[in-house]
């Protein structure tokens, strides 16, 4: 008889799991819906973890409430030599291959897709299938909704941040050498988000009055002094400070 053990983060019958692109903010828990965890580690899988935190560079501390993007079109570059006659065949549902002369070979997939970059779930245009193999870069274009990431201050503030990337940004982070994708794993593209706001001192800018607010928005675009150009920093750092790694089966 067939067992279901999805409350496990398991499944019966050897039934097995999908290889797939995950955009996150943390590698703790993303995909633990899909890859097998020893009985010892099931509590601490299903145990409901606070939000992701920022920090300023000066220790004001925010709390993550949401971070989501709209992707329009990814592009994952193969690693070096491969082509795309070594993938498998047939492609993943919505992924096609370009062999550009002289370029390295490309998956595609084509969206949009909305995610939840504090689960690394897609909640539009499903799971990002592909197929094993030797990759590099992952390279992406936002959507019209762009990116979002909702903060809200800690240690006693009342007042909430807001980050926002447009449509049309174009990102891409990279691995610093091939990595091999299994059957079953996942190739992680992290935005390490830890690191957003430590070339600002927010909290010495607020106090000093550099930092502007509307109602309870700390607003970035208009910050002066040791902060002047905050709002470009902050985005700058989401678009460059990330990484490429994979997790086996």
């Amino acid at each position: 008889m067939c067992l279901s053990l999805l409350s496990l983060g398991m499944s019966g019958c050897g039934d097995p799991s999908p290889t797939r692109l995950v955009f996150s903010l943390n590698t703790a828990s993303v995909g633990a819906s899909s890859l097998p965890v020893p009985a010892s580690g099931v509590h601490a899988m299903t145990d409901p973890a606070g939000p992701p935190e920022i920090m300023s560079s000066d220790g004001m501390r925010f709390a993550l409430n949401e971070v989501r993007m709209e992707v329009a079109d990814i592009r994952v570059e193969l690693g070096e030599g491969m082509r795309c006659g070594d993938l498998s065949d047939p492609l993943p549902q919505g992924t096609g291959c370009e062999q550009p002369e002289g370029s390295p070979a490309t998956l595609t997939l084509a969206g949009p897709f909305s995610i939840d970059l504090s689960t690394g779930k897609a909640w539009k245009g499903g799971e990002l299938r592909l197929p094993p193999g030797t990759y590099r870069r992952v390279s992406f274009v936002l959507g019209e909704g762009g990116f979002s990431a909702r903060t809200l201050a800690l240690d006693g503030q009342s007042w909430n941040m807001t980050i926002f990337l447009s449509g049309g940004t174009v990102m891409g982070f990279e691995s610093p050498h091939d990595v091999r994708l299994e059957e079953g794993g996942l190739l992680h593209v992290t935005f390490v988000h830890s690191q957003w706001l430590t070339d600002l001192p927010l909290g010495a800018c607020y106090r000093n009055g550099n930092l502007s607010r509307v109602g309870s928005e700390m607003v970035l675009d208009n910050a002066t002094g040791a902060c002047e150009g905050a709002l470009e920093k902050a985005r700058d750092a989401i678009r460059t400070r990330g990484r490429v790694s994979v997790r086996s089966p």
